[in-house]
């Protein structure tokens, strides 16, 4: 979906102190926006990286998945783990 016709999500939220700055907002379409809160999915920032968990339904290992497919930031992110022994 083109980024014109979606919201920016603060991960932390706003209204709890999180920072209103672009390492901390990823976009969604109106729809999952207005229904994160109650769909049973999560997103988190690792790095930099936006990551998702999906509901138990979805994913019964809840685990975490990047959500980008950027070869720096996935690079980047390779290289953090790797760092702090994480590989």
């Amino acid at each position: 979906m083109p980024a014109a016709w979606c919201e920016i999500h603060h991960v932390q939220e706003h209204s709890r102190g999180g920072p209103t700055h672009t390492d901390n907002g990823v976009l969604l379409c109106w729809h999952h926006h207005r229904t994160l809160d109650t769909s049973g999915w999560t997103i988190r920032m690792r790095n930099g990286i936006p990551e998702i968990r999906g509901p138990y339904w979805w994913d019964a290992t809840m685990r975490w998945r990047p959500v980008t497919s950027s070869p720096l930031r996935l690079r980047q992110r390779l290289t953090t783990r790797l760092a702090a022994g994480d590989g």
